[in-house]
Formats: structure tokens, C-alpha cells, sequence
């Protein structure tokens, strides 16, 4: 298989390693299978700028070869462990740091995997404003938009909002019989935190604000938004 073969599978992985830890090449490459470090290091190379990249680092805790400094600022904003602290460190401490629970991903298009998800709404503009500001920080990108429907990509999954002419009239009502929520990874807690608080800039509204963060119970860490057309969506920390 080529880089471009594994190219969707490294982004999908590294995009969902939360604040604050990281992953060494290798560790990118056992998870997923079928390549080595080296082939890891050179997807990150060519696709890796819009992703977290500073938190896929060298076996030996150092970061990135060429980006050190920049590495090290995000390093310090996140609170990553390094090894002499965060003021003197230039090392992550990669007992502390690696993200052991990180899953191993299943193979793109293996069977049983989400292919994508197609939501219809009434408003392509405001929706595709609301779920194009909420998608775009949990680390989708735009790749496509014919007018009346818009597809964002994280790895092998897209999400598409589309309003055409077979869309019947109504708002959505999530307690009707159908799908009630759509429920995604939010990485860390601090990063559903900073979610929920710009939430209402995106056209979001947090949920069950009483009980915020623990709506889902006294374990689980999440954050319930609403959308303006009623569209209701859980981010979970891990």
C-alpha cells in the first residue's frame, strides 16, 4: 500500500489523541497495522498541519525533528508531562504522557465500520454554519459543498447536512421515534469545556445546564447540545 493508502487512517488516529498526551510513531503503527514508523512519519510530513502533530513525537520523548520550539509551546499550553517540568523540559515523559487507552482502529472500509452520516435539515445555511462550526473543532475538515448539501471528513467517515427537494417540511424532534442524538468523541475534558464554552457563537445550545457535566451520570463526563433545528449532540470526554 502507498503513504496515500495509510494517509486517512494515521489523520483519523492522531486527530482523536486528546490534550495533553501524545503517541510516538511506533505506537501510531502497532495500533494501526500494516506499516512502520517510518511510513507513519512521513504521512504526518505531508498531511499532518491540520491535525495535532505536535502530540505524535520520537520514540525517546523528543518532538518532532525541525519543530521543537513550536512543539514545545503547545506542549506547555496543554500541560503535557515532560521530563524536567514544564518550564525546563524538553522531553515528554512518555510514561506519563503516552495515551495508552488510544484504541486500535479498525481497517478503512472493514466491515461493520460507519460509512458515513447523512443528516437532513430544513436550513442548508444555517446548519451547514452550526454543524460546519461544531464538526470543525472536534478536527473535520469541509470536502465538499454542491449547494444544497455539505460533507465534512474525519478520516474514512464524512458527515453530510443536506437540505434538497426531497427533505419534507418540519422541524426535527429528537423524542420522536428515529435518532435521538448523534454522540462523538470530545477528547479531553478541558477540550469539551472549551467546546460548550463558545458553543452559543456557533449556534449551539448546552442542554441539561443543571446538571452539566455529569447529565449522562455521575461517571460520565459530557456536554448535550441543541442545535437550531433541534438536533441534539453529545461530546464525551474520555
Amino acid at each position: 500500500m502507498s503513504v496515500e493508502d495509510h494517509a486517512a487512517r494515521v489523520l483519523d488516529l492522531v486527530a482523536r489523541i486528546p490534550s495533553g498526551r501524545v503517541l510516538a510513531y511506533g505506537d501510531i503503527a502497532q495500533r494501526l497495522g500494516g506499516m512502520g514508523p517510518r511510513t507513519v512519519g512521513t504521512v504526518m510530513s505531508r498531511y499532518g498541519s491540520d491535525v495535532p502533530w505536535w502530540r505524535v513525537i520520537r520514540s525517546d520523548g523528543r518532538p518532532p525533528q525541525g519543530l521543537e520550539a513550536e512543539a514545545l509551546e503547545h506542549w506547555r499550553a496543554e500541560g503535557t508531562p515532560m521530563v524536567g517540568g514544564l518550564v525546563e523540559g524538553g522531553r515528554a515523559d512518555m510514561a506519563r504522557a503516552r495515551w495508552d487507552d488510544a484504541p486500535a482502529a479498525a481497517p478503512a472500509g472493514a466491515r461493520g465500520t460507519v460509512h458515513h452520516i447523512e443528516i437532513w435539515v430544513e436550513d442548508i445555511e444555517a446548519a451547514g454554519r452550526e454543524w460546519g462550526w461544531l464538526l470543525e473543532r472536534l478536527g473535520y475538515r469541509l470536502g465538499d459543498d454542491w449547494g444544497h448539501g455539505r460533507a465534512w471528513e474525519l478520516g474514512s467517515l464524512y458527515v453530510v447536512v443536506e437540505s434538497g427537494p426531497d427533505v419534507a417540511g418540519g422541524r426535527h424532534e429528537r423524542k420522536r421515534p428515529g435518532v435521538n442524538h448523534l454522540a462523538f468523541h470530545g477528547g479531553s475534558r478541558a477540550d469539551v469545556d472549551a467546546v460548550v464554552a463558545e458553543c452559543a457563537r456557533g449556534g449551539w445550545t448546552l442542554m441539561f445546564a443543571d446538571t452539566h457535566p455529569y447529565a449522562g451520570g455521575p461517571a460520565h463526563y459530557a456536554a448535550y447540545l441543541e442545535s437550531g433545528e433541534g438536533f441534539e449532540v453529545e461530546l464525551v470526554a474520555e
